[in-house]
């Protein structure tokens, strides 16, 4: 099943603004973008029905079209992503700046516990045979978020160094 971002992807070279908002993360700004796009279309205001119609190459141009004419609204609901996406980064340091000043060990410690109890589940369930591969490929799916979550957020996230800013183009 397609998302909005396989969406993006697709149209970057024709529409980028409308590819930056249907790139972003997920929310009301990017599902009103996918409905722009679908009603322009014609088509269900569904990812799967606007890759469908993407397979003709006029319709990419209709796109680039579209963009042209709804400049500024699709502009104004980048600048939305933006915003929420800086305010979720500061709401985030907040939360992390709380946890390091409570009194409590719990939550000074909750990152690393996670870490720890997810390296330990996947080293376990590396070594059992009874494990489906399917399973471990989830549980390490798992592992990489929790390794990138606490790694970069600890270190770059936590310094200032590295902001995300998802689907700004």
């Amino acid at each position: 099943m397609a998302d909005w971002k396989d969406v993006g992807n697709l149209v970057a070279g024709a529409a980028p603004v409308l590819a930056g908002i249907l790139g972003g993360p997920a929310g009301v700004v990017v599902g009103a973008a996918g409905a722009l796009a679908a009603s322009f279309l014609g088509v269900e205001p569904e990812a799967d029905s606007v890759l469908r119609a993407l397979g003709d190459p006029q319709n990419l141009l209709r796109l680039k079209e579209l963009e042209s004419t709804e400049r500024q609204r699709l502009l104004a609901w980048q600048e939305k992503q933006l915003q929420a996406e800086a305010a979720f980064e500061r709401e985030l340091g907040r939360r992390h700046e709380a946890d390091m000043a409570s009194d409590s060990w719990l939550s000074k410690n909750v990152r690393p516990l996670c870490l720890l109890v997810v390296t330990v589940a996947i080293v376990a369930a590396a070594l059992d045979r009874e494990i489906g591969v399917d399973k471990l490929e989830a549980l390490t799916g798992l592992g990489w978020g929790v390794y990138g979550y606490y790694f970069l957020g600890r270190s770059a996230f936590d310094k200032g160094a590295v902001r995300l800013h998802l689907g700004a183009k």
